[in-house]
């Protein structure tokens, strides 16, 4: 059925859109009264309503059946920019650890309605990441991250979207070992290296030409990773160190490699290094020049924030301009016990919703990304109390936590998304009403609509409180905030002849 909200295409016989969370319900033609899916006569007038076709099932070997309509139209739109370059990428190859005694312990069918739910998992989150599927194997698939839409963190969005799919896949493995008996893991294989990009069809089809030995290392390492882990070799290694833990595994021989390969079981990912300015505060920076006025503007609106008098300050200014630095300069001239919450957003977040809002409840209860279920469901317990224990459900749900809540279940979409709304002001009123709070908003022309509607929605809540909002984000646009008395936007531009002599002296005599 198609959402009358998003227009995405649903399973038949579920009640909410499973993209956007939407209410779904035919609407009878004769007097316009709701009619919920699976239904075939009006409830009101009796008239026989035409059911919509089922939507047909998924085909592999068409790419246009499998890729989401947001990533297939920016393949083609800018797959003219593309065609015929030469890319640095990063390949993921990914299968069932036993498939062949599974294949032949179950009947084919079981086998194929199990590799179905499989094979949904690992598009989900390799879209969710903007990769794109080229192959799928019988037993798992091929990805590519940075072509046919390229992106200069491929090698990071790879790690990520392999370990969401391992986490994902824990869930489904224990379910089919309930119901089957039988031990179902993914192994996955990553290798970054470059290659030519061919043509690319309206069906979404792309011919590449690996150059030297990207795609073979990246399969011949899947195949000799241990059931359940991410294994990568020392080129996808040496990008994403900086972001990723990994444990180095040694030399090994590889089929049809001549000479040893070193190879990382990849981990986690580091939860205090997300953004590249973050990976170079590790490697020291150099001494700032040029940005004393723009400081003072950010501690001039503190001090009225800490007044009482709620401040929002959007830098602007073009990438690589210097805002992540300029934030953390200001950070570093405020007291120690001031909070500050900062909400990150991605370069293919815009596709998931609460992104940021997620980032910013955790700074809120103090929730690490390592922390189990039960130990962040500890931390909302305890600091949620007088008039925010009503909101625990929302909290809860915010964070991918379980609800068991039958009031919080009842809800609308519409309702859950104003109740998380309102459930998120609360927290960070809470917390400014300790001391003075600021909250920084990271990349926001990357953020996601609904997250863009909360902190529009909190802009105009909290103006006699002392918050200070900052957004950081590149000149393209402005947010829906940018307005009312206690706004400003602080442009950044390009430091001045002088300044940029100071900064490469700089440079220069800290090596």
């Amino acid at each position: 059925m198609k959402c009358p909200e998003c227009q995405s295409e649903n399973r038949e016989g579920i009640n909410f859109c499973e993209d956007c969370g939407a209410k779904l319900e035919l609407q009878c033609p004769a007097c316009k009264a709701s009619i919920p899916p699976g239904k075939k006569f009006c409830g009101e007038c009796g008239r026989k309503i035409a059911q919509p076709q089922a939507t047909p099932p998924l085909d592999y070997s068409r790419p246009q059946s499998y890729t989401p309509k947001f990533l297939a139209d920016k393949i083609l739109t800018h797959r003219g920019m593309v065609e015929g370059e030469r890319k640095l990428i990063t390949v993921l190859f990914a299968d069932v650890a036993n498939y062949t005694a599974i294949s032949e312990k179950l009947d084919p069918e079981d086998v194929h309605q199990i590799m179905d739910g499989c094979f949904q998992i690992l598009m989900d989150d390799i879209h969710q990441h903007e990769g794109t599927i080229n192959q799928f194997t019988g037993d798992g698939v091929m990805a590519l991250f940075g072509a046919p839409l390229a992106h200069e963190d491929h090698a990071q969005r790879a790690c990520r979207a392999a370990l969401s799919i391992q986490k994902s896949m824990d869930a489904y493995s224990r379910k089919i070992e309930e119901e089957r008996g039988i031990s179902f893991r993914i192994r996955i294989g990553l290798n970054t290296g470059p290659v030519i990009v061919g043509s690319i069809g309206d069906d979404l089809r792309m011919d590449y030409t690996a150059v030297g030995d990207t795609t073979n290392l990246a399969a011949r390492i899947q195949q000799r990773a241990d059931s359940g882990d991410i294994w990568l070799s020392r080129e996808t290694h040496n990008i994403i160190r900086d972001y990723f833990r990994d444990i180095s595994l040694g030399e090994m021989s590889l089929k049809g490699k001549q000479a040893p390969e070193s190879i990382y079981r990849l981990v986690s990912e580091k939860s205090d290094v997300r953004t590249r300015f973050e990976a170079g505060l590790l490697r020291g920076m150099t001494r700032l020049v040029g940005r004393r006025a723009e400081i003072n503007t950010l501690q001039s609106a503190f001090e009225r924030a800490a007044n009482g008098e709620a401040q929002v300050v959007d830098v602007v200014g073009e990438a690589g301009v210097g805002k992540s630095r300029l934030i953390f300069e200001f950070q570093k001239t405020l007291d120690q016990n001031v909070p500050f919450f900062t909400g990150l957003c991605i370069q293919y977040g815009r596709n998931i919703n609460f992104l940021p809002v997620t980032d910013v409840v955790k700074a809120a209860f103090k929730i690490d990304d390592g922390m189990s279920e039960k130990e962040a469901g500890s931390l909302i317990e305890k600091q949620a109390i007088d008039q925010l224990a009503p909101m625990i459900p929302f909290y809860r749900s915010l964070l991918a936590l379980p609800v068991d809540d039958p009031a919080f279940k009842a809800l609308s979409p519409e309702g859950r998304k104003l109740g998380t709304f309102e459930a998120v002001k609360s927290i960070l009123l809470a917390a400014s009403s300790q001391q003075p709070l600021v909250l920084f908003l990271e990349d926001i022309h990357w953020m996601d609509k609904i997250s863009e509607e909360f902190f529009t929605y909190f802009s105009r809540s909290f103006s006699k409180n002392p918050i200070l909002m900052i957004a950081a984000y590149r000149p393209e646009g402005s947010p829906s905030w940018a307005q009312g008395g206690h706004y400003r936007r602080l442009g950044l531009e390009t430091l001045s002849p002088g300044s940029s002599l100071r900064l490469v002296r700089n440079i220069l005599d800290d090596r």
